[in-house]
């Protein structure tokens, strides 16, 4: 009697976990699995229906007769279907922005929280793709330790390795926000010891290690400038201070500059042209100004005007009369 009621327990938990799993259950499948009548596995299955209503679950036992299977279906939208979470995959991958092993594990959590068949699970583990990303270290707990110091406004203290430099430099910091541009991660902050009142991006993978220090910081811009503006001036994001960007646009559809530059101002217009005024981090946002070619000029900063004054230079010595 106790092993008949054992192997009852089994089956009836073996099922459970498989529902919970997003598996279905076939009744004579199950009679054959477990050597037990059709009448047994419908009372397992009566059984669990019970103790979904009576635990008050989010879920609810369903019968699918196209494919002669029980299944839990999800009663609330906190889980995620299996087609946005192909499309969650998707982004990952694209953005290269995790090590492969990192990838890999997210992916299969992700798949195996889906309630899906198993061609559909064929098409949500994305793992057998040839999947390429070019970082070897994983930031994830580095973001998790600075995004904490940022929630607390704790100062920092970070070992950054700038480009070109072979050793690390020491820079104490105030946090704001973590932010994903163009396949990095960038950390915006104040440097402690500036007098300028401008936020800088830090490219993360430079960070060599972080440390929180005793002292808490207040900033009036930390409190008003909220991060979804921050996110207006990450297109074309680079490592550097925010700098203020303005341009003459003399193409047809001024769109054509909201659209990538979100922080952008019309500040005057005329037949001809459109005067422009924008924000962004660094001057990443040079090739970007070289490729609208004749449509854009840049008037200021003055550095970055004269930037892209000798890469046009250069281009013509690249194509002068063989």
């Amino acid at each position: 009697m106790v092993d008949s009621q054992q192997s009852k327990g089994y089956r009836v938990l073996s099922m459970f976990d498989r529902l919970m799993d997003g598996h279905g259950i076939n009744k004579k499948q199950e009679a054959l699995t477990h050597q037990v009548g059709e009448k047994t596995i419908q009372r397992d299955i009566n059984q669990i229906r019970a103790y979904i209503a009576k635990a008050k679950l989010d879920c609810h036992l369903q019968y699918a007769r196209s494919e002669k299977m029980y299944k839990l279906i999800h009663t609330n939208n906190n889980h995620l279907s299996k087609e946005q979470v192909l499309t969650i995959i998707k982004i990952l991958i694209a953005s290269k922005a995790l090590v492969k092993s990192e990838l890999t594990t997210i992916i299969e959590k992700l798949a195996s929280n889906v309630q899906a068949n198993k061609q559909e699970q064929k098409v949500l583990n994305e793992k057998h793709f040839d999947v390429d990303t070019y970082r070897k270290q994983s930031l994830i707990p580095l973001i998790w330790r600075i995004s904490e110091a940022i929630s607390k406004k704790i100062i920092i203290q970070i070992d950054y390795l700038h480009e070109d430099d072979i050793t690390p430099t020491e820079i104490m910091l105030q946090p704001l926000a973590i932010i994903f541009s163009e396949y990095d991660f960038y950390l915006i902050a104040y440097d402690y010891h500036t007098e300028k009142d401008v936020p800088i991006a830090y490219r993360m993978d430079r960070i060599q290690d972080s440390r929180e220090l005793t002292n808490k910081f207040h900033k009036p811009f930390v409190d008003h400038f909220q991060v979804d503006e921050l996110h207006k001036r990450k297109p074309f994001i680079d490592a550097g201070e925010l700098l203020p960007l303005r341009f003459l646009y003399k193409g047809k559809s001024p769109k054509t500059i909201f659209n990538r530059l979100p922080s952008a101002k019309l500040l005057s217009q005329n037949d001809s042209e459109y005067f422009f005024e924008a924000e962004v981090f660094g001057i990443g946002i040079k090739m970007w100004l070289l490729s609208q070619g004749a449509t854009i000029e840049v008037l200021e900063p003055i550095e970055l005007r004269e930037e892209i004054i000798a890469t046009i230079q250069a281009i013509q010595q690249n194509y002068r009369c063989i």
